[in-house]
């Protein structure tokens, strides 16, 4: 019966130090993204709203003769929803339009 207690205490105490603490900030603030080339305006985006932010949505503004974007190093961000320093919650829409280089 010992042991059996002991386990369960064990138990307990593991799932409370396991259990998830509060969550993060559930509103963030939009970040500059604009001018930016598209794979630094992702990690921005990444590191500003992490795991629990909205999904960024990628918007491909060239022709359709530029191809895909396999490269983001090569794309340009030309607008973004919101706007920089608006407040965005995990349910909320946000979007870049990107080109090519100077073709915003």
């Amino acid at each position: 019966m010992k042991t059996l207690v002991v386990a369960g205490a064990a138990t307990l105490l593991m799932s409370v130090v396991a259990a998830p603490t509060a969550a993060a900030a559930t509103i963030w603030e939009m970040p500059s993204l604009v001018g930016m080339n598209l794979a630094d305006a992702e990690a921005l985006y990444e590191e500003t709203v992490g795991e629990e932010g909205p999904w960024l949505d990628i918007i491909n503004r060239a022709p359709a003769a530029s191809g895909a974007i396999a490269a983001p190093v090569m794309w340009e961000v030309c607008q973004q929803a919101p706007s920089a320093g608006a407040k965005i919650a995990a349910k909320s829409y946000t979007a870049v339009a990107v080109n090519r280089p100077g073709k915003c």
